[in-house]
């Protein structure tokens, strides 16, 4: 039994099993190149071999082999340079890319600023329209407050306007008061600040409207409630309004 076993797996209708390794292109021109080269290597053994011990070689034929396995390695090292070349076109072409991605995020992100700006802009002419015919000198048209460079730097917009027809220029100062809530207390800061000057607001000087605006920093933690906006001339008030946050 064991004999006819044995013989069925010799013959041709034994099962096969073939059995493929998947390997880079790089590994298997290499190996090719080991291989061709090994292939010269023994076959100019055999030539020194058969020439040391006398035995007669057919150089033609020998010379026929030679010339074979050369070719076959000039192949295998036109392939590898094809393929070389192939992986450092594929490279550039994925530097470009990459590059074409970071422009577009830089784009995208000029617009967005674009579009924020645009926003403002239109907010600010809206602003601009006519006053209620009941409101008389001086008004607060809008106020804005926003995150500026960094969590703790504000910016605030301002948009001040004398209502009806005025024949003068309206000169005064804007006050701004920001109440803010830090661990629990409530505390406040007040612009203009003499030991924060370029925190503003600048000094009006205006027939029609002005726009003012500025940045201020808030302690680390603190967070803003309210600001009470004030606009004063000649020592007296003219107009008060408070925005929540």
């Amino acid at each position: 039994m064991k004999w006819k076993l044995w013989l069925r797996n010799l013959s041709v209708s034994a099962p096969r099993v073939a059995v493929r390794t998947q390997l880079p292109w790089a590994v298997r021109v290499t190996l090719a190149a080991v291989a061709t080269a090994l292939a010269v290597m023994g076959l100019f053994a055999v030539y020194q071999y058969g020439r040391n011990l006398g035995v007669p070689v057919d150089h033609g034929e020998l010379l026929n082999e030679l010339e074979r396995a050369r070719e076959q390695l000039r192949a295998v090292k036109e392939d590898r340079d094809r393929y070389a070349a192939a992986a450092v076109q594929s490279e550039n072409q994925l530097k470009v890319e990459r590059a074409a991605q970071d422009q577009l995020a830089q784009q995208l992100k000029a617009i967005e600023g674009d579009n924020a700006r645009l926003r403002g802009d239109l907010a600010f002419f809206e602003s601009l329209l006519p006053a209620p015919s009941t409101s008389r000198g001086v008004v607060i048209r809008s106020f804005k407050l926003q995150p500026d460079a960094d969590d703790n730097t504000l910016r605030y917009r301002l948009l001040v306007q004398q209502s009806g027809r005025p024949d003068k220029d309206f000169v005064g100062a804007v006050e701004v008061k920001v109440n803010l809530l830090q661990a629990g207390r409530a505390v406040s800061l007040t612009l203009p600040d003499a030991a924060h000057p370029a925190a503003g607001p600048a000094p009006l000087a205006f027939r029609h409207y002005q726009r003012v605006e500025g940045t201020f920093s808030v302690p680390e933690g603190a967070t803003v409630r309210s600001v009470q906006v004030t606009i004063n001339s000649g020592g007296e008030m003219r107009a008060q309004q408070t925005f929540a946050m």
